[in-house]
């Protein structure tokens, strides 16, 4: 019974130890309040993804805004023209930023959401993140 101890109980700390090295998300900015926004003013923002390469692919959305007509919208990040040049397939999304960008057109209080997961690792699996931003937009 003992040999079955030392056997189980290092492959039980093996594997629960893969959990604590899944890839967490980071983001900057942290806190939760995004630079003020104002009506017909246009307006630009990127958030930073930090903590391990974001999901890639062409069908991917960056994220969503709430109301979805405020004027502002989501989408990833376009890579420097020199990094993308050469790329086979052609891919000029940066995954790891997202940018706000736009022009709001009435005042208000916007939710935006960044939500996607994170590649694992031969020792971790993939995870997913989610992180809740609000915009406030006021009048001139």
């Amino acid at each position: 019974m003992s040999k079955l101890h030392l056997i189980f109980v290092p492959c039980f700390f093996c594997l629960s130890a893969c959990t604590f090295l899944s890839p967490k998300a980071e983001f900057i900015p942290e806190n939760e309040v995004l630079k003020q926004a104002t009506v017909n003013t246009p307006y630009r923002f990127k958030i930073d993804i930090l903590g391990g390469p974001v999901f890639r692919g062409v069908d991917r959305k960056a994220g969503s805004i709430i109301p979805a007509d405020s004027g502002i919208s989501v989408r990833y990040c376009q890579l420097p023209e020199e990094e993308i040049k050469d790329m086979k397939p052609m891919d000029s999304n940066n995954y790891n930023c997202v940018e706000l960008y736009g022009t709001p057109t009435k005042p208000g209080l916007l939710k935006i959401n960044i939500s996607s997961g994170m590649y694992g690792h031969m020792f971790a699996p993939g995870s997913y993140f989610s992180k809740d931003y609000t915009l406030t937009v006021v009048n001139p």
